[in-house]
């Protein structure tokens, strides 16, 4: 029986000894993503670089074990919402044309163009008197996003320079509803 003890004894003093080398050897370690203050891009994805493991612009990016204490790249990514207000919406058509009728709706002052005219709007066209209907369909971009806008307005006729015929200004917009943020992270490893 004594014998039985020491042989158990000497066992389980050798299992320790085996468990603590190869705890040492699987040092565990928790991952972390450090991001600094991410900023505002832009609407267009051409115009956003990754420099992340896998180049997504479409969603953050999170440190894994694979990358060592310290590394660093630049995380680009999608957000929803409302974008910087030059950026908010896309011009798809501009029309401009004379035209022998009452100038009514009459354009605020401004260039006889759609980038005049919707800054003329404060980059606003949700509440604008100048909206038109018209059939989204022809148009694919509006399919996509169900989000587009047709604006009208018309200069009236300069008399000093002889017209006759007043100016439409025909603009149709598509909504921007997504952009591009980025932030520079670090990944870090710390024992447990």
């Amino acid at each position: 029986m004594k014998l039985l003890g020491i042989v158990l004894f000497a066992l389980a003093t050798a299992g320790c000894a085996e468990g603590s080398v190869s705890a040492e050897k699987t040092q565990r370690y928790r991952v972390s993503t450090e991001r600094e203050t991410a900023y505002y891009l832009g609407t267009d994805a051409q115009e956003v670089e990754d420099t992340c493991p896998g180049n997504n612009i479409m969603t953050q990016y999170r440190c894994t074990r694979k990358q060592a204490d310290g590394y660093t790249c630049f995380d680009v990514y999608m957000a929803q919402g409302s974008p910087a207000n030059t950026q908010r919406y896309s011009l798809l058509q501009e029309r401009i044309e004379r035209q022998s009728v009452t100038p009514q709706p009459q354009c605020p002052a401004m260039e006889p163009t759609c980038d005049a005219f919707l800054q003329a709007l404060n980059y606003n066209l949700e509440f604008s008197w100048y909206l038109v209907n018209f059939p989204t369909s022809s148009f694919p971009q509006c399919q996509e996003t169900y989000d587009c806008k047709r604006i009208d307005c018309y200069l009236p006729p300069d008399s000093q320079k002889g017209e006759k015929d007043s100016t439409l200004v025909s603009c149709v917009f598509k909504r921007n509803q997504v952009f591009f943020v980025g932030a520079q992270i670090t990944c870090r490893q710390t024992p447990r």
